[in-house]
């Protein structure tokens, strides 16, 4: 991973690798019922990753974004019921944005009592398994479950499984959402029984943004005195990071609380410059093994307390019901944390031996790349750039079955209804197809049956097909054109892509990835 050392009047240093582990990336047809969910553009939608588990230990799978997905022991049956042992094969992908839902042609409107609601996704994913190539089924008594990389943290957004027989969206609850975010460790403390909460497991430092190490006083931060080496990662979406400063001598540094909890902003000035950037504290090597030889101590502690605590509500039970009633009311907070807690510990404990494999790779392949390192971080840094906001917000929940699942909430948006005339650059008339409206301020999608479609006053973008090929107008030219809630109808100039260029990643590139 990237190494940084910040030192008052001297130089800084900086490694870079991106070697990681990835699935390779196929592109496979969905399962799903034909005529229900159809692709707009022949053999351009949203390509699969490729897994393989073993069915009877289980496994983790960590998906390109972020996501992870747990499979307990024995998790897949057969047709039969009969639980399948042996390596099984997984096919996973998601849909990040509304040109995703755009190729892959999966609806997403909600019907609720006779009124039809726009979905705005949260993050959908489809996932399906085969042994031998023939379908397998999840196990009832042992669900998977997967936690999938989210733009938001919103309360507001349900559970949704499309079934494919009754052709609509069913309702499945809501999923559990953790803000993987870096945190000021928080043990709250009961004021009259004196119990702690579980601790919260160290995160490791990982690939994808620069690590800066700073010689200052950890103690001038309190929650930062668990730090024998202070360290900090720059998030991953932080845009003024620039290689060159490691060329730079600073003379000050100065360290801030971030707005985001748990996070922070640390400033290098010189005479001639200064810079700032968001970052968050994390942990390598010794460090990091000290701090979590340090959590499993607090952890032992936590559980015979908890065992104390137990012990000491069955005697108030034994003695007086009521009293017993009165303290599980006051204890049934500290409860659901613990819960949430321990299930937050076991997706960053996967995920730090995931990160512990890649940097075995890394390392080895740092000894080789030094001379080029410069290069490789410029390229880093894209990638790192383009990479999605949401890495660290992760929505939890089990399935019963696999396909495509959905943490949506269905709205109501107000628009201008209008009739559309779509003409190319030489004013010919287009006949197009699967028109589709996506709105900037939504992360979903509309279709439309013919021309008469329901638009914004701006920050649109209008799809559809011409003679197999996609056309479009974006955000840009749209703008311009002035539209108001008294336009009836308007002329819509748009963009034919060439043949030769109908496919998935140039489709996403000229977008914008709206």
């Amino acid at each position: 991973m990237k190494s940084i050392t910040l030192l008052l009047a001297a130089s800084l240093f900086i490694v870079s690798c991106n070697q990681s582990k990835k699935a390779d990336s196929v592109v496979i047809t969905s399962p799903i019922v034909q005529n229900f969910i159809n692709p707009p553009l022949k053999g351009v939608d949203v390509p699969f990753k490729n897994y393989s588990v073993d069915a009877a230990q289980g496994d983790t799978v960590f998906y390109q974004t972020g996501s992870i997905i747990l499979f307990p022991p024995n998790s897949f049956v057969d047709k039969d019921g009969k639980i399948i042992v042996g390596n099984v094969d997984i096919t996973y992908r998601e849909f990040t944005d509304p040109i995703d839902f755009y190729l892959s042609g999966i609806p997403m409107d909600y019907d609720s009592s006779g009124k039809n609601y726009t979905f705005e996704s949260a993050g959908m994913c489809e996932i399906h398994a085969y042994k031998d190539g023939v379908p397998v089924f999840v196990n009832p008594a042992s669900k998977p479950s997967i936690n999938l990389v989210s733009n938001t943290t919103s309360s507001l957004h349900n559970l949704y499984y499309l079934d494919t027989v009754k052709h609509q969206w069913i309702y499945r609850g809501t999923s559990e959402v953790f803000d993987m975010r870096p945190k000021k460790s928080k043990n709250i403390e009961d004021k009259d029984t004196g119990y702690l909460m579980p601790p919260v497991m160290p995160s490791r430092a990982n690939d994808l943004s620069p690590v800066i190490t700073v010689l200052i006083d950890p103690a001038s931060f309190r929650e930062l005195r668990v730090y024998d080496n202070l360290k900090f990662q720059v998030d991953p979406h932080e845009k003024n990071f620039d290689p060159r400063d490691t060329s730079q001598e600073w003379n000050n540094i100065k360290l801030e609380k971030g707005t985001i909890k748990g996070s922070y902003k640390i400033k290098f000035s010189n005479a001639a410059k200064t810079v700032e950037y968001n970052v968050h504290p994390v942990l390598e090597g010794e460090d990091y093994d000290k701090a979590l030889t340090i959590f499993e101590k607090n952890n032992e502690v936590y559980t015979k307390n908890m065992a104390a605590r137990n012990e000491e509500e069955k005697k108030i039970k034994e003695k007086n019901n009521e009293e017993y009633v009165k303290a599980s009311m006051e204890n049934a907070q500290y409860i659901a944390e613990a819960k949430r807690i321990k299930d937050l510990n076991v997706l960053i404990r996967a995920r730090n031996k995931e990160i512990a494999k890649e940097n075995i790779l890394i390392f080895k392949e740092i000894r080789k790349q030094n001379a080029i390192a410069d290069s490789i971080n410029k390229e880093r840094i894209k990638e790192t750039e383009a990479a999605d906001l949401s890495y660290n917000i992760l929505r939890n929940f089990e399935i019963d079955g696999f396909g495509i699942w959905n943490c949506d909430r269905p709205i109501s948006e107000d628009a201008i209804k209008i009739i559309a005339d779509f003409r190319d650059k030489n004013d010919s008339i287009l006949k197009l197809r699967n028109i589709a409206v996506i709105y900037k301020t939504l992360k979903g999608i509309l279709y439309f049956g013919d021309n008469g479609i329901k638009v914004l006053s701006n920050n649109v973008m209008i799809f559809g097909i011409y003679n197999d090929k996609l056309a479009f107008i974006n955000y840009d030219e749209y703008n311009k054109l002035g539209i108001t809630p008294a336009t009836t109808q308007q002329v819509f100039t748009m963009t034919v892509v060439p043949a030769q260029q109908n496919y998935y990643d140039y489709i996403k590139m000229i977008s914008g990835n709206p």
